[in-house]
């Protein structure tokens, strides 16, 4: 039986990078197998936001070296490889690994290396070409459709620090689909892991990327202390536990409304339950998701205070605009309109992706992560607020 992780990825700014002289340097070597590459680009995803890249050196198009600073690495969510030369409407990318362990074939996208000189041995499998994908070009918010080439390999090495990675990253799963494992059995695997591999990168980044998926902060507090000192001290650990111990209270703000862009405070009245929605117009899940949230208006709208907040930036604000003017949303809408105030705004409330949603409490200001796909969450948002 295979065993399948998918970690799906947000883009961000491609910037070029310089290393800084006399910084120590990590270095991956990549030798494939099958096939050759003429111009090959890492690409590493930094602080959630920013993406820098670092061309590969290789004489013969088969066995490729990259190097990138100690600096990028502490800040490293996830890195890939990517095939340069192409045009702009293809994205050419080395993107699907496939380690075979006994009987059982973990797939992954993307890697992280977690010693300073990593080996990895590639061979090629074949080649997926998709057409018409859409993507928003992360430099202006357009919305584009490119050629996707994605090459695919099985990966062959005995480093162990490699081979524990790429099992961390199967390990890190449980926001996906998942066929036999309960929620409580998921979280349950991460914690042995965690026990396991308690220094592992991979492990605490994904802790951090996909806190909206779990279901209480107590969950996330029980993997975190499970971590060594350092990694609790590392980029990402510090951002989780900045997340836990000020979680529990909303901080107001003012943003511009989605029609007159009046700026007004997200929390207008402090003595009601407001459930803060955050989402975007290129978010298909979250559009799939307005019935339910007319459901819980049309139950409850005389109880709790309903708002959007999307963040959308002003190349896509139109778009939204539609969407409410299309569904019909009888609730309010704020945007953030810009880059900037959207990475403040993430940051501020800890929102990983979109939808996510808040339930925040009357006269306290307290506020719960709400997960509306989770029957149990909605139960206990009617429950509360009746």
């Amino acid at each position: 039986m295979k065993k399948i992780l998918i970690l799906l990825l947000l883009g961000s700014i491609v910037l070029s990078c310089t290393p800084r002289q006399q910084e120590k340097m990590y270095v991956i070597h990549v030798e494939f197998e099958g096939i050759r590459y003429d111009s090959l680009e890492l690409v590493l995803w930094l602080d959630e936001w920013n993406r820098e890249t670092v061309k590969g050196h290789s004489k013969d198009g088969y066995t490729w070296t990259f190097s990138y600073p100690r600096s990028f690495h502490e800040r490293l969510y996830y890195a890939w490889l990517r095939v340069l030369g192409t045009p702009d409407s293809v994205r050419h990318e080395i993107g699907v690994f496939n380690f075979i362990q006994q009987s059982d074939t973990l797939r992954v996208f993307g890697f992280i290396p977690e010693r300073i000189e990593s080996f990895i041995k590639l061979r090629y499998i074949e080649t997926d070409t998709l057409f018409n994908q859409r993507r928003v070009c992360t430099e202006t918010d357009n919305t584009i459709f490119i050629t996707s080439i994605v090459d695919e390999f099985e990966i062959f090495t005995t480093d162990q620090e490699v081979i524990t990675t790429i099992k961390a990253m199967y390990g890190s799963y449980f926001i996906l689909w998942h066929e036999t494992l309960s929620y409580e059995g998921i979280v349950q695997r991460q914690a042995e892991f965690i026990r396991q591999h308690p220094n592992s990168q991979i492990m605490i980044n994904s802790l951090y990327g996909n806190m909206a998926g779990y279901k209480s902060t107590d969950d996330i507090a029980k993997l975190f202390n499970l971590f060594t000192p350092e990694l609790q001290q590392s980029f990402y650990g510090r951002k989780i536990y900045r997340h836990l111990t000020r979680d529990m209270t909303f901080i107001n703000q003012k943003l511009p409304t989605w029609d007159t862009d009046e700026l007004e405070w997200i929390i207008q009245d402090s003595s009601a339950f407001n459930l803060v929605l955050f989402s975007a117009s290129w978010c298909a899940p979250c559009i799939r998701q307005i019935p339910l949230l007319k459901e819980i208006y049309r139950d409850l709208g005389h109880k709790i205070i309903m708002t959007y907040i999307s963040i959308d930036h002003e190349q896509t604000a139109e778009a939204w605009r539609e969407k409410m003017r299309e569904h019909q949303i009888p609730w309010r809408s704020l945007m953030v309109l810009t880059r900037e105030k959207d990475r403040t705004v993430r940051e501020k409330y800890s929102v990983q992706g979109v939808p996510d949603a808040f339930l925040v409490h009357p006269h306290s200001m307290e506020k719960e992560r709400i997960v509306l796909w989770e029957e149990t969450h909605v139960q206990r948002l009617y429950d509360l607020v009746k």
